[in-house]
């Protein structure tokens, strides 16, 4: 579904990605932690295309992004971490708006169904300055969603969502986008779906750690081992710069 291959990207000279490699089979559920500017949202960034790395190749559906973009973007959806749509707009429109601009045939009936999907359907006639965070959180989904992507990427949707809001998205994308393949950057680590499985941790723009999701309490064991061996090498850098 989606081969990187050597993807490097270095802005304003200061290396975000390097020598990155990931395969993502069809149907597969991948979560990237990260700690803070370890380069999980320029990476997604990347893969949806908003950025053009320095060097490497992103395939989706066997279509080069850089050079096939068109063909590509066919099958992808990409959630940003925030709300980025004009408040004054509503709800509706912006889902009939941007069923139009894919080329949908029936941008009425496509509004109706992701008001359904995504439990909007009292807020169809709200702006978007109307909606509480959460709701606003699922329009930018809905939005991502609306022509049923093979593969979807997801920065970081469930950080500041309340508990209601957090199980509701959780249970749409798991159920609503079972067949789909998804990449979920997120450091709500107590909160990751069951249906993820596998887990990426990235530092410094590379892959720390790769391995099976087994659950919340093997992945805490797996970083903090990672991250007592991160503090023990800066300390014996330290160690060997101090006079």
């Amino acid at each position: 579904m989606l081969e990187v291959q050597n993807l490097c990207h270095a802005p304003r000279g200061s290396v975000a990605i390097r020598n990155f490699n990931l395969t993502v089979a069809e149907g597969e559920k991948v979560a990237i932690i990260g700690l803070h500017n370890s380069g999980k949202s320029m990476l997604l960034q990347i893969l949806a295309g908003y950025f053009i790395p320095h060097s490497g190749s992103i395939r989706i559906r066997g279509a080069d992004l850089r050079y096939d973009a068109q063909e590509a973007r066919r099958y992808f959806g990409y959630v940003p971490s925030h709300p980025t749509i004009n408040g004054e707009w509503k709800v509706e429109e912006t889902f009939r708006l941007f069923a139009t601009m894919r080329g949908m045939p029936f941008p009425t009936d496509v509004a109706e169904d992701l008001a359904e999907k995504w439990l909007l359907k009292k807020q169809l006639s709200y702006c978007i300055h109307e909606l509480h965070y959460g709701q606003k959180m699922r329009v930018l989904m809905a939005l991502a969603t609306l022509h049923d992507p093979e593969l979807i990427f997801l920065d970081d949707p469930l950080q500041g969502l309340d508990p209601k809001e957090l199980h509701s998205t959780i249970d749409i994308l798991g159920r609503k986008f079972a067949k789909s393949s998804m990449i979920l950057a997120t450091n709500t680590i107590e909160y990751l779906p069951e249906w993820i499985d596998r887990i990426l941790v990235i530092e410094n723009g590379s892959i720390a750690i790769d391995q099976k999701f087994l659950g919340v309490a093997p992945l805490m064991e797996s970083l903090t081992e990672l991250w007592k061996d991160s503090r023990d090498n800066d300390k014996e850098s330290l160690d060997t710069v101090s006079p």
